[in-house]
Parts: structure tokens; sequence; C-alpha cells
């Protein structure tokens, strides 16, 4: 069978956790829906009227100056680089009104006063000092909040601070949204109720170690009303939120990396990928994500993102840039580093029918979905085909193959890439290996591919005594050299039809995937008729040293190699490059 893989392929209290088994529930639906719009509770106007009723009950116990602290309000951008000055200013953002009884928690908000083609709302409530950035905004509402992490609050005695709790009980009560703090027993003592910091883990299924593993750099963040709260995961997906509650919180997974990329669901989402639950107990709640799960995709390409840094890190390979978006796509199509955010606008490279092209040729993309709202809002670095079904070591596997390119991209500069861009408009995919920059084509593949399976046998080398379920070392080793012009769309992957697993064991192209592992391994390998790899001494780290943005071709690749490394076996790699009709 031959597969064709493309480019851009408890029960004390402090210590409760609340499963989710997303085998057995989860809402699917992506869509939040929202119901009445509820009485703010923190109002000025609603917390004054608090403090009257309480003065007549004569239940003052102490005094306070109600005036507005925040305000609650929304922001327009217009673009994205307006969207990441709000977001630079730590801004916590809903797509969402906040004010508002929730039916549904969904991905995304659809407002019906706005055309999803401008851009959306977002809604937050900021300090009475914020200085408004030169965003389109709107104030909603005065508030006053009472936060104990505000210095002002936290010099009051035990029984101001009790009294302003009190406070807060009444303006929930006559705005209709009371319910009973969760420690009853202290308050119907009198008895300040205890706050907790929400603990737990955000896990997803890992499908190769048939386990749960966490999920590393995520943002968990939790809210009620304008409370808001978040934590980073530990790199076994343990948070704990900065911020404690007396009763039950709304939280939310962001697919936000502490390292700086982040993953959108799709290509027409404006903002980041996000995982509701709804609210659950203030102590603490831990997200288990299984493959039934639209969350899955985002976590399992979010631990690969952070495992392909790490390899990185180990064999002196560099970085790709910090601040990456990537989509996770559930589509059917192609992947891709077409690495937009970042050369728009280079050189004049603005032409929205190039990245039409671009896009529709190779991962299948209508031009329907290439709006304005597209330019304005979503350019995409890296685009990953993650659906479920592929298992955690294929995604794995196309993810480093993507950000191998990302790591080439960020040496070699944006002049380097338009013309990667515009090879593969022009010929669709790979071609033939004939067309103007084809040299270039057959490099760049050369490394993702080279990275994208050795990366994904060093992460699945022996998993509970099992190959991985992507391609075995014996496969890696076994790739037939093609001369350009023989085959399109190269490279062909094969299985062994026997192999219910479609493990892959042999590969071929014109493409020369396989001469990176040649080149950097110790073993005698047969390439074709009359040529063997006998070239030893290499390194990866000698490999991407020589992606220079000067080297454009396999050939002078060759070259580079021997300039930087005195001539190492110099015999043997001419002859290797030979072997790959690239001589």
């Amino acid at each position: 069978m031959v597969f064709t893989l493309f480019m851009f392929s408890c029960q004390k209290e402090e210590s409760v956790f609340v499963e989710q088994d997303l085998l057995q529930a989860e809402n699917n639906q992506t869509e939040t829906i929202l119901g009445e719009k509820l009485k703010n509770p923190y109002s000025v106007e609603n917390m004054q009227k608090a403090y009257e009723i309480l003065q007549q009950k004569k239940q003052l116990k102490s005094s306070v100056n109600i005036t507005t602290t925040d305000y609650y309000v929304r922001f327009f951008p217009k673009t994205d680089d307006e969207l990441q000055i709000l977001e630079a200013d730590s801004l916590v953002l809903f797509d969402y009104p906040l004010d508002y009884e929730i039916k549904q928690i969904g991905d995304h908000y659809n407002d019906p006063e706005v055309n999803p083609e401008d851009g959306q709302w977002y809604y937050t409530s900021v300090p009475v000092d914020y200085t408004f950035p030169n965003v389109e905004y709107e104030i909603l509402e005065n508030l006053f909040l009472i936060d104990e992490e505000q210095e002002e609050i936290s010099q009051k005695s035990s029984n101001d601070i009790q009294f302003l709790y009190e406070l807060e009980d009444e303006a929930l009560k006559i705005t209709g949204n009371y319910t009973e703090p969760e420690n009853e027993e202290s308050t119907r003592l009198k008895r300040r109720p205890s706050k907790r910091n929400p603990t737990g883990f955000v896990r997803v299924f890992d499908t190769e170690r048939r386990a749960l593993v966490g999920v590393e750099g995520v943002r968990v963040r939790t809210r009620r009303w304008f409370s808001y709260g978040y934590a980073w995961t530990s790199s076994i997906g343990y948070y704990r939120i900065n911020r404690s509650y007396r009763r039950d919180v709304h939280y939310t997974v962001f697919f936000e990396n502490s390292s700086g990329f982040k993953i959108r669901p799709t290509l027409a989402s404006l903002w980041k990928a996000k995982h509701h639950v709804g609210s659950h107990n203030r102590s603490g709640y831990t997200f288990n994500i299984y493959q039934n799960s639209r969350a899955w995709p985002f976590c399992t390409v979010n631990n690969a993102v952070v495992k392909y840094r790490r390899y990185c890190n180990q064999f002196n390979i560099g970085l790709p840039h910090s601040n990456l978006r990537i989509v996770a796509s559930k589509r059917d199509g192609s992947s891709a580093a077409p690495m937009l955010k970042h050369v728009w606008g280079f050189l004049g490279f603005t032409s929205k029918s190039t990245i039409v092209s671009f896009l529709g040729k190779l991962a299948g993309l209508p031009a329907t979905i290439l709006n304005d709202t597209f330019f304005k809002f979503v350019l995409p670095d890296i685009i990953i085909k993650a659906k479920s079904s592929k298992g955690t070591a294929s995604i794995y596997e196309t993810t480093f193959h993507e950000l191998a390119h990302a790591s080439h991209f960020k040496k070699v500069g944006q002049s380097f890439w338009v013309k990667y861009i515009n090879y593969i408009s022009t010929y669709g995919s790979y071609g033939k290996g004939t067309g103007n920059n084809a040299g270039l084509c057959a490099l760049g593949e050369a490394w993702g591919y080279h990275m994208g399976y050795r990366l994904t046998l060093e992460e699945f080398r022996s998993v509970g005594g099992r190959d991985n379920s992507v391609i075995t070392w014996d496969g890696f080793e076994d790739f037939e050299p093609l001369e350009t012009g023989s085959k399109d769309d190269d490279i062909q992957t094969f299985y062994d039809p026997a192999n219910p697993d479609k493990r892959i064991t042999n590969w071929e192209g014109w493409i020369p995937a396989g001469i990176m592992n040649d080149i950097i391994d110790n073993n005698r390998d047969f390439v074709r008729a009359g040529f063997w790899d006998d070239v030893t001494g290499y390194t990866q780290q000698d490999l991407f040293d020589a992606l220079d943005k000067d080297v454009d071709t396999p050939q002078k690749f060759r070259d580079r190699l021997l300039s930087e490394n005195g001539n190492r076996d110099q015999t043997d790699l001419e002859e290797l490059f030979e072997a790959y009709y690239w001589n």
C-alpha cells in the first residue's frame, strides 16, 4: 500500500480534585450560548444599595466608601496587532459578556450584533486608573470590586474584611445571584468562610504509552464574575491558581504556552484554542482529556512542541521563534509551515492571491475562508493536521517535521522562505523536482522529513516494549533515491501489507530525505546499485549549522558541510550525494 505524505505533513477539603472522565461525558458543542442578562452585583449602584440595606439592618460592623474601583469594559480590536496590544497589557479577555447567564460554554461566541468578518468584542474589567490604548473600547459599567490582594484591602483587620464579604453577599442576594458559600458550617457560625486556591492537573491520553500524561506549560484560568485567576501547568500538568475563592468557579484551559507559542483550533479562529468545563469546586479540578475530546489535538500538539524545543537543546539545533502561531486542525489535508505571520509584508509579499493559491493547493483550503478576517487576524505560521484518529506518535511526527521547517526559517530568513512559498504555489506541493528552486524545496524537505522521523524514533524508541506506530528504525534507514522528473509530489512511503499497524517499512523520492540520516549514522548502508553510505563523523548540529541562508540546494549544503568541518570524509560524502542524484 502506498501513502503520500506532504510537507507541511476527596475528602479532605484541601486536597479535593474533581475529575472528569471525558470518555463518558463531554460537551462537543463549540458555540457559547447565553441566557438572560444578569443583574450585576458588583456595580457601584448595587453595592451602594447593599451597603444601605446593611445599614438599615444595623449590621454595619465597619464602614466603606463605595466608589468605582474598576470598569467593566469591552474592546473591539480591528487587527491582530491591536489584539496583541491588549494581551501585552496582561488583560484577562473573554469573547462573551460577563454579566449573562451561560447556558452552554463553548469554544466561541457568535455575537448577533457583529459581523464576524469585522472582528469581535472582548470583555474584561480594568482598574479605574487604567490607561486605555488606542483600541476601540466601551465602558459598560462602574464596578466596586473586593480584592484581598489589593494593598488597601489586605491591610484591613479581619473584622473589616469579614464585613466586606457580608457586603458582597448582600449584593449577590439583592441581584438574585446568591449561592451559599461552600463552607456552610462556618457561615452558620458567622465565621469567615475558608477560601481555596484551586489546584489540579491537566492530562492527555497518550496512545503510544497508553496512559494519561501531563500537558505542560498551558494556562489554566478561573473566573467568578470579575475575579480572575490563572496558573501555568508544570511538566506533569499540575497547576495551582494564584487566587482563592469562597464559591465554585469556572475553569478553562487556554492553549497558549509559557514558552510563547499559541495554538488555534482552525484557520478561521480569531483567538487561541481553549477548553471550557464550566463551574466546579473551588478547591480544584482535574482535566483528563481523551481522544474523543476536541481538546485532545491541542494537548497533543502542545506537548509535541514542548518536546521539540527540548530536542533542539539536546542536539544543539536552533530553536524556532518562541511566538509561533500554530493551527491544530481536525480537517483533512496536509500540514504546512508557511510562516505567514513572519513573512507577511516582506519585500511587498502581500499578495492575497499567492496565499490563497498556496494554502488551497497544499492544504485543500477553500478560498471562502481566506477572507479579510483571515488576513487581519489569523495568518498562521504552522498548520498541523491533528485528527485524533491519527494517534499521538503520528501527530508528534508531523509537528516535529513542521517545527524543523520553523527552525530552518529562523536561520535563513524571510527572503529564502518566500521562495519556498512561491515554489509550492507554482508547482503544487513538491512537483517533479525540475522547476525553478526545486533544489531549495529538496533541501528543506530533506531536513523536515529527517527531523520528523528521527525525533519520533527518539521520543518513542521503546514504549512498553512496542515499536511506535509511525516508523521503524529499519524503515527509516531504508530510503530509495529517485532521479528528479521521475515522479510527481514526492515523498512516497510504503507499508508491510501484513502489518495491521501500518508502520513505514521503506520510502522513496527525488527529494533526498534519507541523506541526512546517512550522513550522521555510523553504519554502512546500501543506497542504490553501486553506492554505499560510508560517511561517518557528522552530527545533528553539523547538519543544522550548514543550513545557511545562502545554501539553497543539496549541492551547496554538501559543500558547506565540508567547508565547516575541515573536509571531513570528503570522498564518501561526495559519493553519497551522487548516490542521491545530487552531485
